[in-house]
């Protein structure tokens, strides 16, 4: 991990947003930033502004929330205008902003998540030295830096490898549990189920030692580990039947104390942290904007609600195929409007999305976690367990706030009712955190474009596009690495 080791980060804890972290290199000493409970605060607050912020120079590289949009855009449901941003992961196209070893694109996620990673290890391993706190303390501020940790390494290994059902021995991604140095070598390639090994090891102890309390809602607390749990035992369900109890008594817990929101709380823009459904967002305050380089910068249509800004990107629209899913009583078709602008020679640009508005000051806060997706979570967990009648129940819950006149499921078979299940996270979660795309890879389904989509992908699930090389700049650096253990294009 020498190409990627992060340093620590310092910012100051704020209970309205993440403040800026200061020095903005992160150039300070371990001694200044754990001499207190203080430091260790902010040095937690400095990984959640990585994570927010990090950007590799390009324009649509900032962030958390624009690796997640990648996966988004290479589902079917969202389309890219041809001849603007995000055309390239529109169309899989193995260029600067795809899966290739030298892509700038690839290379943000590798050393985002591996500077979480590093940051993550400083902190569990300085805070035992952290004077005047208690061993209770400090268990609660290592809980946090593990489940930071353990969340980064799920995204790695879902990105760098084929689902772990497909085969838990093959190689994931090198494993660090020590903060990185300039003496530091890098590690060889751990096994899939290694990897997840520590996922579970991380997160479970993190909901142990967490309470729900927290500064705000940047910070993760146990409802959050549980859901990051939840998501992690639904992928590792799919290899091991047994785990889908895990999962489903997870997301129980978790979205405990979240209530789903109302028709009009759904169209007021998802921007806002204070949306009582929200689980986890990060958040920005009014000095903080990225403007064009915002996620709402691309994907808020011209004709939205929200008047105010028209001059960014836009270029973001929505396939027939998946506008053709809701039903007209459903509040969320209401967010799904007609583009201006339609003619014979653009016939992507049919429809676009409302649900993302943008704030007055071009700073709206990010989504991260959501009550609905729990109850999605619940209903897989008890659809696959064979307990047909409470999956429905768990479907309904959410099908029933979105639209008044839904119908509770009728689905016949186990396997249609996932069909069913699989359709509504499409619906309840786009654009939110490349859930399609990971479902697809998940169940090892291909991906099968439609509608009007203008790149019209046939992907099937051995492809070995699904799984991203290991940036160059890591298998140069890294000896424990020999070009055998790159992955294949």
């Amino acid at each position: 991990m020498i190409s990627c080791a992060g340093v620590i980060m310092l910012a100051s804890c704020s209970k309205k947003f993440i403040d800026e972290v200061k020095p903005s290199d992160g150039s300070l000493s371990e001694n200044i930033i754990f001499g207190s409970r203080a430091g260790v605060d902010n040095a937690l607050t400095g990984v959640y502004y990585l994570m927010r912020n990090y950007a590799t120079g390009q324009q649509n590289m900032y962030g958390i929330k624009t690796i997640q949009f990648n996966f988004d855009m290479r589902a079917n449901d969202l389309v890219a205008n041809p001849s603007n941003w995000w055309l390239y992961e529109n169309n899989w196209s193995d260029n600067t902003y795809g899966r290739i070893a030298t892509a700038s694109r690839n290379l943000q996620i590798w050393n985002l998540f591996y500077k979480v990673i590093n940051n993550a290890n400083a902190i569990i391993k300085n805070v035992p030295g952290v004077p005047g706190i208690s061993s209770a303390v400090q268990d609660t501020l290592i809980a946090e830096a593990r489940a930071l940790r353990g969340y980064a390494y799920f995204y790695l290994a879902r990105v760098y490898q084929f689902t772990y059902a497909k085969d838990p021995n093959a190689a994931g991604v090198p494993i660090y549990t020590v903060p990185a140095n300039g003496s530091s070598t890098g590690n060889a390639r751990s096994s899939l189920k290694d990897v997840y090994a520590l996922i579970t090891s991380d997160l479970e102890f993190a909901a142990s030692k967490l309470g729900t309390a927290r500064v705000d809602k940047y910070r993760v607390n146990k409802n959050v580990v549980q859901g990051m749990l939840a998501e992690v035992y639904q992928e590792m369900a799919m290899s091991d039947n047994t785990l889908w109890a895990k999962a489903l008594s997870n997301a129980q817990a978790a979205r405990s104390g979240f209530s789903l929101m109302s028709a009009s709380d759904y169209k007021s823009g998802f921007n806002s942290v204070t949306n009582g459904e929200w689980m986890w967002g990060l958040q920005f305050n009014s000095s903080q904007s990225l403007s064009y380089a915002s996620f709402f910068g691309y994907i808020e249509p011209t004709n939205t609600p929200n008047t105010s800004f028209k001059a960014r990107y836009n270029c973001i629209y929505v396939n027939s195929s998946f506008v053709s899913l809701f039903a007209s009583t459903d509040v969320r078709s209401q967010s799904l409007i007609a583009a201006t602008g339609q003619s014979s020679s653009t016939p992507w640009k049919l429809w676009v999305t409302t649900k993302f508005q943008d704030n007055a000051t071009q700073s709206g806060d990010y989504v991260m976690m959501r009550a609905a997706e729990m109850y999605l979570i619940e209903a897989e967990a008890q659809a696959q367990s064979n307990q047909l009648e409470l999956a429905k129940d768990a479907l309904y819950v959410l099908q029933k706030q979105r639209d008044p006149s839904a119908v509770r499921s009728t689905a016949a078979t186990k396997d249609l009712l996932i069909a069913e299940i699989l359709k509504e996270r499409r619906k309840e979660l786009y654009a939110e955190g490349g859930w399609p795309y990971f479902d697809l890879k998940r169940y090892q389904l291909p991906l099968v474009r439609d509608g009007n989509q203008w790149s019209l992908l046939n992907i099937p699930a051995t492809d070995n596009r699904w799984r991203w090389q290991i940036p160059q700049s890591e298998m140069d650096a890294n000896k424990a690495l020999t070009t055998a253990d790159q992955n294949p294009l």
